[in-house]
């Protein structure tokens, strides 16, 4: 499943906007340093193409284009980071649990 927001996530339903902030950053400092580089390669794979088009366009006629940039970027970067947190998620929530 694709989870664009980290309240779409069923394990962290529980948990208020801040707290589920807070578990999927903890969540990301456990990942090994593999997994770091192949979720950084992946985001940046899906964000080039979306900045070599802004390329084309100068002056007055690129203020659309930044603005579809803006909005597209979460869209395209955060289900992979949700995906890459997941992975350590129970983990980031444990330890949640125990520092409150």
């Amino acid at each position: 499943m694709i989870y664009f927001l980290a309240s779409q996530i069923p394990a962290l339903k529980e948990f208020s906007h801040k707290e589920r902030l807070a578990i999927v950053a903890d969540s990301l400092e456990l990942l090994s340093a593999q997994e770091r580089i192949l979720m950084n390669i992946l985001k940046l794979l899906l964000i080039t193409p979306l900045f070599l088009l802004l390329v084309r366009f100068e002056g007055w006629s690129m203020l659309p284009w930044l603005l579809l940039a803006g909005i597209a970027y979460p869209i395209l970067v955060l289900p992979v980071r949700h995906y890459f947190a997941s992975m350590h998620l129970e983990q980031a929530i444990q330890t949640h649990k125990k520092g409150s």
